[in-house]
């Protein structure tokens, strides 16, 4: 082999050196990044999670969010004891669980369990402050103006023209759409203040546990099972939660509500809690947090319009239609330009060069015999 080739070689590894690996799914005439699969997965459970939570809010009246996180947490618990102990695939993903494995590194579990709780418990607040689907969606589209502020200008994160020009579309759309129903909740938006919060301290820490820890985020989703359940019993006592529960089956204030409708939404939600969380999970380590959240904001898309259909809580207006427009615009553009980066059309499998690290001039000629060797 030439120095020339060497040099192609070499120069191959150190522009990929630290792309991620993707993975893709055979699915006859073309092939698709597992990562976006994981992506539109966690995309679909939260457009049906988020008006379901909605639906058992305000229609049902069923406030009780300890308990109802419990609900969602302990089928969380069963499913992952029986794939733990059944399912190859998950006890390759998530890795050894046990008492020594969690010891060390307990201060992570331990954390992200009070992240997770805070985020989940304030999103359920702020959906019950902020009666209105539209503003509530606005709210939230900061969520993403955030995470692209915090990878910017301090982590240094370089992105394309387009990815920029699809935040700034998305997000000014759901600013014009939410001027309509704009109002001085200063205290429901407050709390959803904290729900933003709560998101990206979230998503930053599933995003960097990886890289730390070297474990998969499955394994946080686990453990995270485990520690939340004894907390959320605590706390459905001491805030006296559990009288209100037992109130509200047996007086006649639910008289106008059908419980069967009820119980149906809160199992519907349980099993999607569990799709959503995997999925997120599997995403962020995939693909980054910016682009997942970016994506992901293409779903209040289908969350205005199905809150219009079975909430009737959504008046179109001009403001609303133009809004739309431009924040479907930008969420089109995405996730196109994400389906055609994470799509290779033909069924053969595509060989990639394993990202390797290189910092000294030994070890670049060590990879650059290996190429030879093969070639």
């Amino acid at each position: 082999m030439s120095e020339e080739a060497n040099d192609e070689n070499i120069d191959i590894i150190n522009s990929q050196e630290y792309e991620e690996q993707k993975t893709y799914i055979n699915c006859g005439c073309f092939q698709l990044s597992i990562g976006i699969i994981y992506t539109y997965t966690y995309i679909a459970a939260s457009i049906l999670l988020n008006i379901i939570n909605r639906v058992i809010f305000l229609t049902y009246k069923f406030k009780f969010n300890n308990f109802f996180l419990f609900l969602q947490q302990i089928i969380c618990l069963l499913l992952f004891s029986v794939f733990g102990n059944k399912n190859k695939t998950f006890k390759k993903q998530a890795g050894e669980l046990s008492i020594k494995d969690f010891m060390n590194f307990k201060y992570y579990y331990i954390l992200f369990t009070l992240v997770f709780t805070v985020n989940v418990l304030s999103s359920f607040i702020a959906n019950q402050i902020v009666i209105n689907t539209t503003m509530f969606v606005t709210l939230r589209k900061f969520v993403l103006l955030m995470i692209f502020i915090i990878d910017f200008f301090f982590a240094n994160k370089k992105f394309t023209k387009l990815t920029i020009l699809c935040i700034f579309l998305m997000t000014s759309g759901a600013l014009i759409i939410g001027l309509d129903d704009f109002t001085t909740d200063y205290v429901g938006y407050l709390m959803v203040f904290i729900n933003n919060v709560a998101t990206v301290i979230y998503i930053k820490f599933t995003e960097n546990f990886r890289k730390k820890t070297g474990f998969t985020n499955l394994k946080l989703l686990v453990y995270n099972s485990y520690l939340i359940v004894p907390i959320l019993i605590i706390l459905i006592f001491i805030s006296g939660e559990y009288k209100k529960i037992y109130l509200y089956f047996h007086t006649n204030n639910n008289a106008d509500y059908n419980l069967f409708g009820l119980y149906y939404y809160l199992t519907l939600s349980c099993a999607l809690c569990v799709v959503l969380n995997s999925s997120f999970f599997l995403s962020n380590e995939k693909t980054s947090s910016l682009i997942t959240q970016l994506l992901s904001n293409s779903k209040d898309i289908f969350v205005s319009g199905l809150s219009f259909i079975m909430l009737k809580d959504n008046n179109f207006s001009f403001n609303k239609i133009i809004g739309l427009i431009i924040s479907t615009i930008g969420a089109i553009l995405i996730s196109s330009n994400s389906i055609l980066e994470n799509l290779k059309i033909g069924g053969s499998e595509k060989k990639y060069y394993i990202p390797i690290p290189i910092s000294s001039k030994n070890e670049i000629e060590f990879e650059s015999n290996k190429l030879e060797s093969t070639n």
